[in-house]
């Protein structure tokens, strides 16, 4: 993950409205972090191109499109396609468990045409065999999203799970600093191995540092609802004290009816980062407190970072949108726009 852009403007939607995201035509500029060779930051506008100069063939190839995460940034491909006139395949590998799944689609890819190929990686080093080759046919590589440990990428439009993580842990050690009473947390970071769900682990022991935080429970699973809940329903039968379970936001929302069945009330759930489901059950209670990452922001600028690549122009390398946290005392101050594909939308796999 590395340099994390930042973006420190958020597109304007409707106040409470997750199905009132920004227009194709008005997400830009927005404010990134540029890192030069030398490691020196230096905020600046990111503005795409008006209009790719031919229609390139690109594929995006997905981890999975079970969540509102990746259906986020389904919707700022698509709609950045449309707009520039690029022709978008869309692949869904099934889970963070299907490496050889992900490197047959995009070996798939690359042999029907592609001039680029946008990943959202299931494995942060299992990939870089097939990219390898990928990169010989001198097509077009852009890291997107979950960060690979692959060096010769075109550009990286990464979130920042570190971040993510750090925020969480920090809410905790803020709301329970060190001297007052322990509390007892259960930690769900995703499945096993994924290079995104190692960083968010790195955050969070870094975030809860100097809080009376006892991590009881580290439990890794794939990002699917049944195996969460699953993972939840052992941890609750094990740890008869428990007063919170952080996690993904699947873990959040699975968490929601597990502990109401248990009548646990005592265990509050904290997420990672946002979907609607993470949004709803913060308004209603339900659910305490989330981070926040512009997912859709980054599926539009991994698309501009594709033409620009193939284009020969200039691109700005990471680039990676700010994450925020939320809870029931500021959430009604969210724009969730740059986060999450509007009501009702549904995956699309392809722009013509």
């Amino acid at each position: 993950m590395k340099c994390r852009a930042l973006c420190n403007a958020l597109i304007a939607v409707g106040a409470l409205s997750f199905g009132g995201a920004s227009h194709a035509a008005d997400w830009f500029p927005v404010k990134v972090k540029s890192v030069a060779a030398d490691g020196k930051e230096s905020i600046v506008d990111y503005r795409p191109v008006a209009k790719a100069a031919q229609p390139w063939k690109i594929c995006a190839a997905y981890p999975h499109l079970k969540d509102s995460f990746w259906l986020g940034a389904d919707y700022g491909m698509v709609e950045e396609a449309k707009r520039l006139g690029v022709k978008l395949q869309v692949m869904d590998a099934g889970g963070y468990e299907h490496l050889a799944n992900q490197i047959s689609q995009i070996e798939n890819c690359v042999a029907g045409g592609a001039n680029a190929v946008l990943v959202g990686a299931v494995s942060y080093d299992g990939l870089n065999n097939a990219l390898e080759q990928v990169r010989k046919k001198n097509i077009v590589v852009i890291d997107v999203m979950n960060g690979v440990s692959f060096k010769d990428v075109s550009a990286r439009t990464l979130a920042s799970p570190y971040g993510e993580g750090y925020n969480a842990g920090q809410y905790l050690a803020k709301r329970h600093p060190a001297g007052t009473a322990p509390v007892k947390v259960a930690w769900f970071p995703g499945p096993a191995g994924a290079g995104f769900v190692e960083l968010f682990n790195k955050g969070f022991l870094a975030g809860v540092k100097g809080g009376a935080i006892d991590i009881v429970e580290t439990k890794y699973g794939d990002i699917g609802k049944e195996v969460q809940a699953r993972l939840i329903e052992d941890a609750l039968q094990v740890h008869k004290q428990l007063d919170y379970i952080v996690g993904t936001a699947v873990t959040a929302e699975a968490g929601v009816p597990v502990l109401r069945a248990h009548g646990r009330k005592d265990v509050k759930l904290v997420s990672l980062y946002l979907t609607p489901g993470v949004y709803q059950g913060i308004r209603a209670k339900t659910i305490e407190a989330s981070g926040v990452e512009a997912v859709v922001t980054i599926g539009r600028i991994a698309i501009d970072q594709a033409v620009r690549a193939l284009e020969k122009k200039e691109v700005i390398s990471p680039a990676t949108p700010v994450v925020g946290f939320y809870d029931q005392s500021n959430i009604k101050t969210l724009d969730a726009g740059i986060s999450m594909a509007p009501r009702g939308f549904k995956p699309v796999f392809k722009v013509e």
